[in-house]
């Protein structure tokens, strides 16, 4: 499956985008959003991946915690299919228990703009999520070097419900594999939205071209 990225001013914005695009999946990033009323999105919501991105691991603009907490306690209102948050951010505890209130699913992720960890270090991140016990575990370091993106792709053998891949220029191919390993993965729907990310159709067309689907 393919979750596409919406990047949108307000949640009109964001579902006039979904409605023109075929991805299974949409991952919506409120920390763009310059408004809060979120009912336009709510005919998709079994399709949404909602997030608060801090501006850390690249979130549009730097937002209090509190702050990010109360819009993730909106945004479960609308009965997401998961709500995305960062495993070291100050509210992933909270997030969580409020999520499992909600019965809403949980991806649990963390982003590294800088760098691929060794593998002992990305094994001690995966760690750190399969304690928390989320539905999925999402780790998206930046590759420097083309082995970067083995390492990566090497955490699939610790855990089923996994998405790794690299960012970068260099990383582009780790995100094929994890069209292939991982539940879902990410592409851009109209323009990248991280270093490296292709488009859903670019993906679609790779994911062909390797196995016929």
């Amino acid at each position: 499956m393919i979750a596409g990225v919406v990047l949108a001013r307000d949640a009109r914005e964001a579902a006039a985008k979904i409605e023109g695009s075929r991805a299974d999946l949409y991952e919506v990033r409120l920390d763009h959003f310059e408004s809060f009323d979120l009912s336009p999105l709510k005919p998709y919501a079994e399709r949404l991946i909602l997030t608060v991105r801090r501006a850390e691991e690249g979130g549009y603009r730097r937002i209090p915690e509190e702050e990010r907490l109360e819009l993730y306690r909106r945004a479960m209102e609308l009965g997401p299919r998961y709500v995305d948050v960062e495993v070291y951010s100050g509210i992933a505890g909270e997030v969580i228990e409020e999520a499992r209130r909600k019965k809403v699913g949980v991806i649990l992720s963390h982003h590294d703009f800088e760098k691929t960890p060794t593998f002992g270090g990305l094994i001690g991140v995966l760690d750190d999520m399969e304690e928390m016990d989320p539905d999925v575990i999402k780790i998206v370091p930046t590759a420097r070097e083309l082995r970067d993106n083995v390492r990566v792709l090497r955490l699939y053998e610790q855990a089923d419900n996994l998405v790794a891949f690299c960012m970068g220029p260099l990383g582009r191919i780790s995100r094929l594999f994890s069209a292939l390993l991982a539940p879902f993965t990410y592409a851009s729907i109209d323009g990248s939205a991280a270093p490296g990310q292709m488009s859903v159709e670019e993906l679609e067309r790779l994911l062909v071209m390797l196995n016929g689907r």
